[in-house]
């Protein structure tokens, strides 16, 4: 069915003519039947796909009729899929959400973190105030996933642990979108206090493939769009200003949308080609991974060719010394 291409792909960093550093990244495309499409180097590569996955997590929170409850808008449900930055823009989503819903910080397990926005985190030093869990990358999800369980009268204590009904609807929702089994996968316990399953790479694309095509029921169809389409409207909410995932989502105009998680993992679609896809940088390199999937978007129509050239900082990527000079570049290979 699809090409089967059983070598990595090859990130490598030159410095001058020479490479310095490489990385190997293993990476799969499947069609919106979730069928193969290519692969490089393991198409089984197990790997916890962390917050790549973050909008298949959102998928009860608009089946269950949560999200309708609390009349979320596009921004509250693309903040539920993001890996925020903590600018004033993503902290006032999640802060007047909360306020929605009776809650506050304290119900949050997600665990304080600074800002992943420099100019937000200066602020935050300046101010000199703490961290706050409103500034983890995952408070969005978190918020949705207590929204859930508000709707639902689920207690919201423990909605982190592995037999709370939170996490039991999610691995439902996993194993449907995914097509493997959660309840038979080993886990562990991602950086936001939630279990993260360790999952093959082909199956992490076949999930994201079912948000294009969904087969389950007809709610699954509603929510799918929902998401698509808060992601689509709100790209600066999905991560920060400047950043690779906002930016590529921007610019394509949700043609594509590509989702980070963490150690070199990203995922995504191009909804108009039928095509999602997943890879993972095997040492865990975001510069890596950012990379092979422009490669990857490139390849398949995602990006066009004033696109390409307009993200010319992701896209054909430099190495720079302290003053500015350009001493080196990344290129990508398969051999």
């Amino acid at each position: 069915m699809g090409s089967h291409n059983f070598n990595a792909m090859k990130v490598n960093v030159l410095r001058g003519q020479l490479v310095e550093s490489l990385h190997h990244v293993m990476a799969v495309v499947v069609n919106e039947k979730g069928e193969l499409i290519e692969s490089y180097g393991d198409s089984q590569f197990l790997t916890f796909p962390r917050s790549a996955i973050k909008m298949l997590q959102a998928l009860p929170l608009i089946e269950s009729g949560a999200a309708d409850h609390f009349h979320l808008t596009d921004k509250e449900i693309c903040i539920a899929c993001s890996s925020h930055h903590a600018e004033k823009k993503h902290t006032d989503v999640v802060q007047a959400w909360l306020s929605k819903i009776s809650l506050n910080e304290n119900a949050l397990v997600c665990g304080a973190q600074k800002p992943v926005n420099e100019q937000a985190g200066q602020e935050l030093i300046r101010s000199g105030l703490p961290a706050t869990s409103i500034m983890n990358n995952c408070s969005g999800k978190h918020t949705g996933f207590l929204s859930t369980c508000l709707y639902l009268a689920d207690s919201t204590q423990g909605y982190e642990k592995y037999n709370h009904p939170e996490q039991v609807r999610l691995r439902k929702v996993l194993t449907e979108t995914m097509r493997i089994d959660h309840e038979k996968l080993a886990y562990g316990i991602d950086g936001c206090s939630i279990v993260t399953y360790a999952t093959p790479l082909q199956n992490i694309a076949i999930g994201l493939s079912a948000l294009l095509n969904p087969q389950e029921t007809s709610a699954r169809q509603i929510a799918a769009k929902r998401i698509l389409k808060a992601v689509t409207s709100e790209p600066i909410l999905l991560s920060g200003t400047g950043d690779f995932t906002s930016v590529v989502n921007e610019k394509t105009q949700g043609r594509s949308i590509v989702k980070i998680g963490a150690e070199g993992v990203f995922a995504g679609l191009i909804p108009a080609k039928g095509i999602a896809f997943a890879l993972k940088a095997v040492d865990g390199a975001k510069r890596a991974a950012e990379f092979a999937t422009t490669a990857l978007l490139h390849k398949h129509g995602g990006l066009t060719e004033r696109e390409y050239a307009d993200l010319s900082a992701f896209t054909q990527p430099t190495i720079s010394s302290w003053k500015g000079e350009v001493v080196g570049s990344i290129s990508l290979s398969v051999s």
